[in-house]
């Protein structure tokens, strides 16, 4: 019987994906900040979130160089880098919007939408790589 590896996922992880960590780390700080703002109003934590958002962009474009120079590609790193663009790109843009008072009911509906856009998008491009992945398997 094998016995079961300690921190197994992590030893799985590559050093893009470490990177993507870093994307979503940006996203989330800037929803943290952007919440702060709401409570505070002090325009260093609004400036401060959206400093972030330039962050995660950086992030992402180094972790897709990373992986493909080290040609070290995994279904892992995709679902990963899929999410943390959902928190960078989806989820603390409509944070920020919030945060500057975009809280009118159509406001609402409109920072829903670009979220949903952006969940949507993203899982239609997962659903297509596997089905291309698939057709060179073959």
């Amino acid at each position: 019987m094998d016995r079961p590896r300690h921190f197994s996922m992590i030893r799985e992880f590559h050093l893009a994906d470490f990177l993507t960590l870093g994307n979503a780390a940006c996203g989330v700080g800037a929803v943290f900040l952007a919440m702060l703002y709401i409570e505070s109003r002090w325009p260093i934590h609004f400036f401060l979130a959206a400093a972030l958002a330039p962050c995660a962009f950086a992030f992402d474009v180094f972790d897709g160089k990373v992986a493909r120079s080290r040609q070290q590609h995994s279904a892992l790193g995709r679902e990963l880098d899929s999410l943390a663009d959902v928190i960078s790109f989806g989820v603390a843009p409509a944070a920020l919007g919030f945060a500057a008072c975009l809280r009118g009911g159509w406001d609402a509906v409109i920072l829903v939408y670009f979220v949903c856009c952006g969940v949507s998008r993203l899982a239609r491009f997962n659903v297509t790589a596997e089905k291309l992945s698939e057709v060179a398997r073959r």
